[in-house]
């Protein structure tokens, strides 16, 4: 009766063998459940960053499509109204060789009413700006008239989200022949680094010209 009470149960060795394999399955566990869920983080931040470019992109080429009168300034923060029509930078591109700040701005085909009855119907400006300093980047969108003066505010406000940021700007402007204004960015969107997910985007927006 002794030895047979002796045999119930597991020895000391048989628990630590089975601890230890228990241990390393349940690191196998984990470790692939974190690898997802970084994975379903990097895909989300992924989409999120090319949600936001791609609407504002989409918003932009809506916008200068029916434009006219393209104007690139290698700046982000030019006189548009004292600058527009007085021979601006035509041309060019803007961060090949390391990160810059510019503005394109141009003359809607909507108008404006003014309140006052003496200064009748006014041409809206639309100002795009890629702002890029230590703080980060910005890209931003204003507009104005041309019934407005110089001392007038141009309010930017922001077109992407804050968790989207851009490392590389180009854009490139020609008006000679069919105008037309290109724009690539590259960039990343999440917080940290094994979460955030790169992307690229380019679009090429040409002016319609009238029958």
């Amino acid at each position: 009766m002794n030895k047979a009470q002796y045999k119930k149960g597991f020895t000391l060795i048989e628990m630590i063998v089975s601890l230890g394999i228990f241990t390393i399955v349940a690191l196998v566990a984990v470790g692939a459940l974190i690898k997802v869920m970084d994975a379903n983080k990097k895909s989300i931040a992924l989409k999120t960053a090319i949600n936001n470019m791609n609407f504002t992109l989409e918003s932009m080429s809506r916008e200068m499509r029916v434009g006219s009168e393209y104007h690139y300034y290698n700046t982000s923060s030019p006189s548009i109204l004292t600058t527009f029509s007085a021979g601006s930078e035509t041309g060019g591109v803007s961060g090949e060789d390391g990160m810059t700040s510019w503005t394109i701005a141009f003359n809607s085909s909507k108008r404006h009413s003014k309140t006052t009855p003496d200064t009748g119907s006014c041409h809206l400006i639309y100002a795009y700006r890629f702002i890029y300093n230590i703080a980060g980047s910005k890209l931003q969108k204003a507009q104005q008239t041309d019934c407005e003066t110089a001392s007038d505010d141009n309010s930017f406000e922001d077109l992407i989200s804050p968790e989207v940021k851009i490392t590389k700007s180009l854009v490139e402007v020609n008006t000679e022949g069919q105008p037309y204004v290109s724009f690539f960015f590259k960039g990343y969107s999440g917080a940290r680094a094994r979460e955030q997910a790169e992307f690229t985007v380019q679009s090429l927006v040409s002016q319609r010209l009238p029958n």
